[in-house]
């Protein structure tokens, strides 16, 4: 589906940050308020805005991810749709990705503890297990998100990045469970609308918005792009490294190109993990071929995924 320039902009604004009011993107763009306004619902009738969502550094109030990547077997398409209605109804599981390749599913939970997690996967695992192979269970231990810069087209080199990570313990409550859930679902939602729903004054909500920001709680706000609906094709890369020394300069490779969107560091994951949103095979595989020219003989093996659909990306 073609966008104009104008679009892109709007986009790219809200990708950056998903609270910022139709004022400021009317200001950005040099459109009036009313045609942002109207842009904007257009792109989301059109399904090429999905959702927008508060983007929360889960593990610094206490939680783990577990990362957990499957492969089908002695399935038919039916059954497979099964599973994934199933992963969908399943409130623990906040993640669900269909992928083409070795790994077909991937699915993201997480708890408090390794003997939760057990728990949780195991009740899971007793109903698919005949029809799944476990590829790798893995321990989210930093998750990057890099602004969309391609839609753009613009140098990457500056460009704002979120990280997910624990740097220290943050004591949360039940209210701050509540507005944080709220806002991963709806990052666009007024303080207003937030206490009413809470029944709590707008200035209570608002503070305790800015205390979650300030203490790398709420990390920001991003919006849920239909990547296929723009014309582009989701990758995920694992590399594995003769020299892991060189993970830094990969980082400041990956950070400069537009494509990636996520870098991903897993316990128990491959020696280093992008993703990449780009308009066609071709160009990824150039992608990938600079990438070997630009390490040359420090990269061991390069194994990639097409990712085919999101169908669930909430932490509550």
């Amino acid at each position: 589906m073609k966008i104009d320039v104008k679009d892109r902009k709007i986009l790219y604004e809200l990708d950056k940050n998903a609270r910022i009011s139709y004022s400021e993107i009317s200001k950005r763009v040099r459109l009036s308020k009313n045609s942002v306004i109207e842009r904007i619902k257009k792109l989301e009738g059109q399904n090429i805005i999905l959702s927008y969502n508060g983007l929360i550094n889960i593990n610094q109030i206490g939680y783990s991810t577990y990362d957990v990547y499957l492969k089908f077997q002695n399935t038919t398409p039916k059954k497979e749709e099964e599973i994934i209605n199933l992963m969908m109804k399943n409130k623990r599981v906040w993640f669900v990705g269909k992928l083409e390749g070795s790994v077909n599913l991937v699915l993201l939970i997480s708890t408090k503890t390794p003997e939760e997690f057990y728990e949780i996967w195991d009740s899971i695992y007793r109903k698919i297990r005949k029809n799944v192979k476990v590829v790798r269970i893995a321990i989210l231990l930093e998750y990057h998100h890099f602004t969309k810069d391609y839609l753009l087209g613009r140098d990457s080199s500056q460009r704002k990045v979120e990280k997910i990570g624990k740097k220290e313990y943050v004591e949360v409550d039940a209210t701050d469970m509540h507005i944080m859930k709220i806002l991963s679902h709806n990052a666009r939602i007024s303080f207003l609308e937030l206490s009413i729903r809470l029944n709590i004054s707008p200035k209570t909500v608002r503070n305790r918005i800015r205390r979650l920001e300030k203490d790398n709680v709420i990390l920001g706000y991003k919006t849920n792009l239909n990547f296929q609906l723009l014309g582009y094709e989701y990758y995920k890369v694992f590399l594995t490294l003769n020299n892991l020394e060189i993970r830094e300069a990969l980082y400041g490779w990956i950070l400069r190109n537009p494509h990636v969107v996520y870098f991903d560091k897993f316990l128990n994951g491959a020696d280093f993990e992008f993703d990449i949103e780009i308009g066609s095979f071709k160009e990824f595989v150039k992608i990938l071929d600079d990438l070997k020219r630009d390490f040359k003989g420090a990269i061991k093996e390069i194994e990639w995924f097409n990712v085919i659909k999101i169908y669930k990306s909430s932490y509550f």
